[in-house]
């Protein structure tokens, strides 16, 4: 850090009275939730974003391939990853789903609803960060982009001024909120500043993990998925009881690739998998499939065909080979059900419901959507996003331990806790 910057003079006249180091989703929502209130109030702020990109909210402009998952109809806690699980309960009731369209509608945009509750806004990722940018401008914010923050020093004295440290020297101001994400996505921004200050600050920091990411396999594992690249099937990817996150099942959309394991059953999955842990694929996993198999009037007709009424024909073949020796040499597919023993059937039914694999690892950062890990909430305030040992300094979105599933979760968590601080400041 600069020699500036190791203190505050007690002259020294603020930069803004709201310094939000971070002009994404949750830092321009809690901006303009702070200007709005202080308009109502009348008690007119100064409220600068900070931001080391040039662009505001780069990631939020890429989400969902630019057609973005704003929020999710089903937002409640048991959608966060977090080491305190209902930490985001009163800022996600401060601001539900329903609200956020409702703000989405004052911004003159729309979304509309998909599967599992997943909303889109109708105009797009660019239209909704540069609405978000405008009405921020329009409310008397100022952004101060290009600034990248490497350290954050808290006021040594009651009512004295924080001091923000940038690579264009030093900014002062009495609150600051720290909304500058988390290391997911690096080509679009992410990094590891939150980490850095909370070093400074003397917080203590979950390291963060990348979550919703590809999985990537090995060995033949590998080289299967690749020969199946392209395919996809509705399964369900189990972690087991014993577990680092103690069982996990998720039943969704499994895609494969040419590195391993992609679409959204194993993005959702990655977020709690740690290295070296089996996972457990039922690739039919709405089907009874002993009963179909055992189903009357079908003992003519070939296992392999069944088999290919629950999955594409090319995973069929793939799991075909995939049966234990004692078994390879019967060609069970090509053979008629009627023909098969008890014993058989329920080797077929297993290469369905019962397949393991253990990933080499994940995609990591560079490919996560979001990322685990942050500031520990427990020295956060649940209402106010407030930091209890130090005053005046909030923190917003992934900046905290708070990851959010798959389908919009974490975006609206980026509008609730920015809202919630917005109201506070």
């Amino acid at each position: 850090m600069s020699e500036r910057s190791t203190t505050t003079p007690l002259s020294q006249q603020p930069d803004a009275d709201i310094l939000i180091l971070g002009a994404g989703p949750a830092g321009m929502l809690c901006a303009l939730t702070a200007a709005r209130r202080a308009k109502e109030n009348k008690t007119p702020r100064e409220i600068l974003l900070v931001d080391q990109d040039r662009t505001p909210a780069r990631k939020l402009r890429a989400s969902g391939g630019g057609r973005c998952n704003c929020t999710n109809q089903n937002a409640s806690p048991e959608h966060y990853i977090s080491a305190n699980p209902r930490f985001t309960a009163q800022a996600l009731k401060r601001l539900p789903p329903a609200q956020f369209l409702n703000l989405l509608q004052g911004l003159g945009l729309s979304a509309s609803q998909e599967d599992q509750g997943k909303m889109f806004c109708d105009q797009g990722a660019e239209a909704l960060a540069l609405a978000l940018e405008k009405a921020c401008r329009k409310a008397g914010c100022r952004f101060l982009l290009g600034r990248p923050v490497v350290g954050v020093i808290p006021p040594k004295e009651k009512g004295g001024l924080f001091t923000v440290d940038t690579h264009h020297g030093p900014l002062f101001a009495p609150r600051v909120v720290l909304a500058l994400g988390s290391p997911a996505w690096p080509a679009l921004g992410g990094g590891d500043a939150i980490a850095r200050l909370a070093g400074q600050l003397g917080l203590t920091h979950i390291p963060a993990r990348p979550a919703l990411t590809p999985l990537v396999l090995s060995g033949p594992e590998l080289q299967l998925a690749r020969e199946l690249t392209g395919l996809s099937v509705t399964s369900r990817l189990s972690l087991n009881a014993e577990s680092a996150c103690g069982g996990v099942a998720i039943t969704d959309s499994l895609l494969f690739t040419h590195q391993g394991l992609s679409g959204p059953a194993a993005l959702r999955l990655s977020s709690y998998w740690r290295k070296g842990e089996p996972i457990s694929i039922d690739l039919a996993p709405e089907a009874d499939v002993p009963a179909l198999l055992r189903q009357p009037g079908r003992g003519k007709a070939l296992a392999r065909t069944i088999l290919s009424e629950l999955m594409p024909r090319r995973l069929v073949e793939a799991r075909l080979a995939a049966l234990p020796k004692e078994f390879a040499a019967r060609a069970l597919g090509d053979r008629r059900i009627a023909e098969l023993s008890r014993v058989e059937m329920d080797a077929l039914a297993n290469i369905v419901r019962e397949w393991r694999i253990t990933p080499r690892t994940t995609a990591g950062m560079a490919q996560a959507e979001a990322a685990s890990g942050g500031l520990d909430t427990d020295a956060f305030s649940p209402k106010t996003l407030q930091c209890k040992t130090i005053p005046g300094l909030f923190a917003l979105g992934e900046a905290l331990d708070v990851a959010g599933d798959l389908g919009g979760y974490n975006l609206h968590w980026a509008w609730a806790s920015g809202y919630a601080a917005g109201h506070a400041l």
